[in-house]
């Protein structure tokens, strides 16, 4: 199982790189993303999620943003679930001529569904997204940015080995071009292990690439989670 995991685990990078190295025509960044948060069983089958973030980019040299996000899960049968997602975003422009802090909301719905495979606990979700500028009405060039994200996400099970392997991959298909979205992919590869009293410590390093532009944006995500559940 350790050789399998291994191979899967060399194809992931092998494939990192090659997407990597399709174009000379690319801008690379670093990001560090620090998670915290706390799960809180409702009643029967409904889960309240809330989660403080900060990221850092620009080869982590500068604040990228900070949020806060409540997500409310319904899961009508113990393999689907329904999600609606909401997040409250201080993002920190530090491009062009205008610069500063400014507020957006980001709102999500959508679903997901897992299945076991064998040693693979397989998850499917796909969301719908939308994000605008608080404040600024359309008029002043506030258009909303709408996505539909799909991410397929598969965990190696591994006998006596508590941080079992979790690969990603996710597309984001944008759904209107007027305000300068443009479709993208995510890879990952990360483990969470749940600690009991503790907690839920989690670790995933993300790989994100621009689709469709002649200078390809490549980022590198670092992201720590620490995760409380009542």
């Amino acid at each position: 199982m350790k050789l399998q995991t291994a191979l899967i685990f060399l194809l992931f990078c092998a494939l990192t790189s090659s997407l990597a190295g399709q174009t000379n025509n690319r801008v690379t960044d670093t990001e560090v993303w620090l998670k915290t948060g706390a799960k809180i069983d409702l009643f029967e089958r409904w889960e309240l999620g809330v989660e403080e973030q900060i990221r850092f980019d620009d080869d982590v040299n500068a604040l990228k943003n900070f949020h806060t996000e409540m997500e409310l899960t319904f899961k009508p049968t113990d393999n689907l679930s329904l999600h609606v997602v909401s997040r409250y975003i201080t993002r920190n422009d530090n491009r062009g001529a205008i610069q500063g802090f400014e507020d957006l909301f980001r709102y999500q719905f959508g679903v997901s569904y897992k299945h076991a495979l064998g040693d693979l606990r397989l998850k499917y979700r796909a969301l719908y997204q939308h994000r605008n500028e608080i404040g600024i009405s359309e008029s002043q060039g506030n258009i909303p940015e709408k996505f539909l994200r799909l991410r397929t996400s598969a965990t190696y099970k591994i006998k006596n080995w508590k941080y079992d392997p979790e690969f990603r991959v996710e597309y984001f298909n944008a759904l209107n071009d007027e305000v300068g979205t443009n479709n993208q992919f995510r890879l990952g590869i990360g483990t969470e292990r749940d600690y009991k009293e503790f907690g839920e410590l989690g670790f995933f390093y993300l790989f994100e690439s621009s689709l469709g532009l002649n200078i390809k944006e490549l980022t590198h995500i670092f992201s720590f989670k620490y995760t409380y559940s009542f």
